[in-house]
């Protein structure tokens, strides 16, 4: 049964994640835009259960497994996907009961399509400005608020359902991709790939999570005020041609983020900030990651 609280129909509390291990793929730029993606996510369970209830919605699930973190000898493999379209829910069934336990393991495989309707994981169309390329080209980028991380990947996607997350993205060499954290590594893969992994977040609800991939270029300040005694850097990212229009935002970045920290008593908690201007954004206001 899922929880109540008041008039909100809320996820079972028998599984809490703790940590999110996202792997994204296989990239499709143009056709049918798809991805292929693995999420591991680490997690409590607090009640032996057989069913696994998160949120998805647009995707499709090739399969699931559940393991210890610390004990891999066994592993219990998913029987059955159901979905339920109009609670944007998807329920794994397994063979055994899951343990109770605060080192569950449980990977995800799946399918995803970058859609072009703001939300989600979504791609934005331009031109280059100032050339004589006339063709269309595209950004990929997020909007989780407030509940549509659910669209690019399975999983616990309410806000007091707090974890942290690491993201590696696979992307064509040459190509740009962001997150909330700087870059941990960049590695070659396949088909003239890098694949590039982010620094592991602080906890925080799955709304807060931002990834994007495109043609970029950047125009960069600092803080004024230190942080863990470094002033913090502050990127504004572009499709390429419109740095230059950059220059407002960077300004005022740098002083809104001393600004807050001091009014609020509260040091800006990421060695970084980077706003990024996306082309086709519903929410009106800066995505930032």
């Amino acid at each position: 049964m899922a929880s109540t609280f008041a008039d909100r129909d809320l996820l079972p509390d028998s599984v809490k994640p703790i940590n999110y291990d996202i792997s994204l793929y296989d990239i499709e730029l143009g056709g049918e835009w798809s991805y292929e993606g693995t999420v591991g996510i680490l997690a409590r369970v607090t009640e032996s259960t057989k069913e696994l209830v998160l949120n998805s919605i647009d995707l499709e699930i090739h399969g699931a497994e559940v393991s210890d973190a610390e004990k891999t000898q066994e592993t219990i493999k998913s029987t059955a996907i159901s979905y339920d379209t109009k609670a944007q829910r998807a329920t794994l069934t397994f063979s055994q009961n899951l343990a109770v336990s605060d080192t569950t393991l449980i990977i995800i495989k799946f399918k995803g399509q970058i859609n072009d309707g703001m939300h989600g994981f979504y791609r934005s169309k331009y031109k280059i400005p100032n050339t004589t390329d006339d063709e269309l080209h595209h950004m990929l980028s997020t909007q989780f608020e407030a509940c549509d991380a659910r669209r690019a990947f399975p999983c616990f996607d309410e806000p007091n359902l707090k974890a942290t997350f690491d993201v590696q993205i696979e992307i064509p060499e040459g190509q740009v991709a962001l997150s909330n954290l700087p870059q941990k590594k960049v590695t070659k893969s396949k088909n003239g790939r890098q694949v590039v992994a982010f620094e592991q977040t602080p906890r925080m609800s799955t709304y807060l999570l931002a990834w994007a991939v495109g043609d970029f270029e950047y125009a960069e300040a600092f803080t004024e005020r230190k942080y863990n005694g470094k002033q913090l850097p502050v990127r504004v990212y572009t499709t390429k041609g419109l740095k230059g229009q950059a220059t407002w935002a960077l300004e005022h970045a740098t002083k809104i983020i001393d600004y807050f920290s001091d009014i609020f008593g509260i040091e800006y908690p990421l060695p970084k900030s980077d706003l990024l201007a996306v082309h086709e954004f519903v929410s009106g206001i800066p995505s930032s990651v």
